[in-house]
């Protein structure tokens, strides 16, 4: 029973891949889903790339080992307040930007953006 399982489980990755190999055609295709990802898409994708970050390298290595469960406010201010802040004020500028830059990076968006090479090595 547990090979079935595990033998569907495989299946079902194999054909989402092979669906998702299909609709690629290009590298932005591959990076950015053509550009056409909703906005909730992108809030989502956001939003779990930068708490993955800070849950677990700023705030259980410095806040939580320092403070303690007393400091769970600036978990609740820093997902509320500053990803709401983060999308309304960033998203759109950001967005504009990097398409007209066709940049496809944080990293080549900078790069491009102030002209320097090395600036995407930093990034």
């Amino acid at each position: 029973m547990k090979f079935a399982v595990i033998g569907i489980y495989v299946f079902v990755l194999l054909a989402i891949g092979y669906v998702s190999m299909k609709k690629t055609h290009s590298i932005n295709d591959f990076f950015l889903g053509s550009r056409s990802i909703g906005p909730w898409v992108s809030a989502f994708a956001y939003g779990t790339t930068y708490f993955s970050a800070v849950i677990f390298i700023g705030y259980a290595g410095k806040i939580g080992w320092g403070f303690g469960l007393s400091s769970l406010w600036i978990v609740a201010g820093n997902a509320f307040i500053g990803t709401y802040l983060a999308w309304k004020i960033l998203a759109r500028p950001t967005r504009e930007i990097t398409s007209r830059l066709d940049a496809l990076t944080m990293p080549d968006f900078l790069a491009k953006r102030y002209d320097s090479p090395r600036l995407k090595i930093a990034a």
